[in-house]
């Protein structure tokens, strides 16, 4: 697929915004990615110095840090393909199913505690992964 801007180099770069009920997407080369912003630029030059958040290995998955955005903290979070699997596997089997009875400070507590929760679950899990 090509670069929607340039349409000389291959998209590698896929992004999706949602603006109400419509889903928007855009499939940029990673020059033109960069050049669209700078906090494109910003998220680039991290992706490029990133490492695994949680071993220190080579990232598969990254990007903003939902549970923390949900928190009005802006974060990125890179994580290898192992570290990702898991941490999402924690994640979601804490979840409570029906949050809907809670106030949104309610909720937002639920969710700041189970992000603390999953970085140390996931510093134990890496722990003992090293020392098979």
């Amino acid at each position: 697929m090509q670069c929607e801007s340039c349409h000389q180099q291959e998209a590698t770069c896929h992004l999706i915004s949602i603006d109400g009920d419509a889903m928007h997407t855009r499939n940029l080369c990673a020059e033109c990615f960069e050049a669209s912003s700078p906090d494109a630029r910003q998220f680039a030059s991290a992706q490029r110095d990133a490492r695994c958040e949680y071993c220190g290995g080579q990232p598969c998955a990254g990007g903003t840090d939902f549970l923390a955005m949900v928190m009005g903290v802006q974060k990125l979070k890179f994580m290898c393909l192992p570290c990702s699997m898991e941490h999402n596997r924690y994640v979601q089997g804490h979840l409570r199913e029906d949050t809907s009875r809670l106030s949104q400070q309610e909720q937002l507590d639920l969710l700041q505690e189970l992000n603390k929760k999953a970085d140390q679950h996931m510093r134990q899990w890496v722990s003992r992964r090293g020392s098979r």
